[in-house]
């Protein structure tokens, strides 16, 4: 369950960023400063429309969010996705807010329209956790998912996997970023000749041992934990070492 902000300190304020297609460099800073400051973020990340119907994640996380922040411009006034964005939000009674950054300022000022009555946060101090080149597994006790993915140094990624309904091969790549301590994967999962895309972004909270803990750095509705564990040196299979 989310708590509207300032209605109870149990639970950080939940925010659904939208963009149109021309600001999304400016809704990617800011989905990430806000996630720094604590807020727990949704976006559609696959930008999907079908007959003015948005896909059935998008609509459990505009349930679940507190608010819709709104990068605002000329584009996104007449953006189809947007509008679709805001009116969906507004037939769930959720508060919409409209953001055109100029200044500093201003994202203060969002951040306490975020926040309500609530104090707002200091940037999260980063626990010193890194993810570095190499054999990982990464799985969701929570369900079937289970990636056996070889990072390689020069960004790109190959193994195996089962996620979203599908097992087979992956190709990709993968970021680590060691200021936001964030491990972003953008993969796609072969089954025959057709690929899947799967892409996560996941915030590592915390090391046990050789194992990692991380959550989603995005999803509202549904959040997932993750568990990453290095593997042994040997490659996810042979068309992996190939690869690489």
């Amino acid at each position: 369950m989310t708590h509207r902000s300032g209605e109870s300190g149990s639970a950080a304020p939940a925010v659904f960023l939208t963009a149109a297609e021309g600001d999304l460099t400016t809704l990617t800073v800011l989905d990430s400063r806000l996630r720094r400051r604590g807020v727990r973020i949704g976006v559609d990340a696959e930008r999907v429309l079908t007959d003015g119907i948005l896909q059935e994640p998008v609509l459990q996380d505009l349930g679940a969010c507190d608010a819709v922040v709104a990068v605002w411009s000329w584009a996104a006034a007449g953006d189809p996705l947007v509008v679709a964005h805001l009116e969906t939000a507004a037939s769930f009674g959720k508060r919409t807010i409209q953001y055109a950054p100029h200044d500093e300022a201003q994202f203060e000022d969002l951040l306490r329209a975020v926040y309500g009555t609530a104090p707002v946060p200091a940037p999260r101090t980063p626990a010193g956790i890194v993810i570095t080149p190499g054999r990982w597994r990464i799985t969701d006790g929570d369900t079937s998912f289970e990636l056996d993915l070889v990072l390689a140094p020069d960004g790109r990624t190959t193994g195996l996997g089962t996620a979203r309904d599908h097992t087979g091969r992956i190709t990709g790549s993968w970021r680590y970023d060691r200021t936001d301590e964030e491990l972003a994967l953008d993969l796609r999962i072969t089954v025959g000749l057709r690929p899947a895309p799967l892409q996560l972004l996941l915030h590592p909270t915390r090391r046990d041992g050789d194992r990692i803990h991380a959550a989603d750095a995005h999803g509202l509705a549904a959040p997932h934990t993750y568990t990453l564990e290095p593997g042994d040196e040997e490659p996810a299979d042979e068309g992996a070492a190939g690869s690489l």
